[in-house]
């Protein structure tokens, strides 16, 4: 192997994460910053943190491996920041959602792709019981079947499942009080401008700061984004530094083929260095070498031009896709 193709090899891959936020903010922003700074020696990545739309262009992208939207709302890109969006996926870009993540742009086709279903409504915070549905996906392999604590169980406006989503994890329906249950408004896959390539993971968890907090939560978020990252079809693929600083790609308990799709999901219809944030740039953490529609994670491939979704029930939690 050459020098030159050892050096790519041995490239940390980079992040972009994005926090804008056009409506509701979450007071767990700037935890989720200071903990996935903290964490990029461990995630073997470079994460940059930035609000700034201006970011979003084809030439900055470019240097990317993933970009990681977390709990943004309403419409957090203009428009020539989403065609640079959906030129990033079509190029292979790898996607990952944090909870909100799945109520912005919610008219952008390509982004409900990315993110496999788009956010309806959530009950009260309230405890609920989560359910491990894949033992063997990076974002569950380290939480219990069992996993109880404080969060909101989101409901989206269609399954996920449709869309080829693989469920990660699901809920309990019976575990928590919600209003009402209701059948989600589309039951139809969200085809039309699908990207063409690269891997997307969401989980609906991460809304307070104790989440954030939690060991197994962190655990559940940097699973999601190696695997994300640990694509065939992905742009980081074979840099060697995903998730480990070994010069060997992390297992992903999938395979490598271009276009897979992996989620998490919950049941029913919903679903320490710190980087500050520079509204007019980037801040960067970097570790050096190194049938309802409630969804709340999902992995998925994005493949011949549809979703695939793991499975997500009417409280989806997490998803994987694949685009391939």
């Amino acid at each position: 192997m050459s020098a030159l193709a050892q050096s790519q090899r041995q490239r940390t891959p980079r992040v972009l994460v994005y926090t804008a936020t056009r409506g509701y903010r979450h007071d767990s922003i700037p935890t989720a910053i200071e903990v996935l700074g903290s964490r990029a020696a461990d995630a073997g990545v470079q994460f940059s943190f930035t609000e700034d739309q201006g970011q979003f262009t084809d030439s900055n992208l470019a240097g990317f491996d993933c970009l990681m939207f977390v709990s943004n709302s309403d419409q957090v890109l203009d428009t020539s920041g989403e065609a640079a969006l959906q030129n990033y996926f079509r190029s292979g870009g790898a996607y990952v959602g944090l909870h909100a993540a799945s109520a912005c742009l919610q008219q952008n086709t390509n982004y409900q792709q990315a993110v496999g279903a788009i956010f309806d409504y959530h009950p009260d915070l309230q405890p609920a019981t989560f359910l491990r549905v894949n033992k063997t996906h990076p974002a569950t392999a380290n939480v219990p079947d069992e996993w109880r604590f404080t969060e909101e169980v989101y409901n989206f406006r269609s399954d996920p499942r449709n869309n080829g989503a693989q469920l990660l994890l699901s809920v309990n329906e019976s575990s928590y009080t919600t209003w009402f249950i209701e059948s989600p408004q589309s039951a139809q896959p969200l085809n039309s401008g699908a990207p063409k390539a690269g891997r997307s993971f969401y989980t609906s968890l991460g809304h307070s700061n104790e989440t954030w907090r939690n060991a197994t939560f962190q655990s559940h978020v940097l699973g999601g984004l190696t695997w994300a990252l640990d694509g065939a079809s992905t742009r980081s693929y074979g840099v060697g530094l995903v998730g480990n600083n070994t010069g060997g790609a992390a297992q992903s308990g999938s395979s490598n083929s271009a276009s897979r799709t992996a989620s998490a999901s919950a049941s029913g219809g919903t679903g320490a260095s710190s980087g500050s944030i520079a509204p007019s740039g980037t801040a960067s953490s970097s570790a050096a070498a190194g049938q309802s529609s409630r969804a709340a994670a999902e992995g998925r491939v994005r493949a011949g031009g549809t979703l695939g979704a793991v499975a997500v029930g009417a409280g989806a939690v997490a998803l994987g896709a694949m685009l391939a």
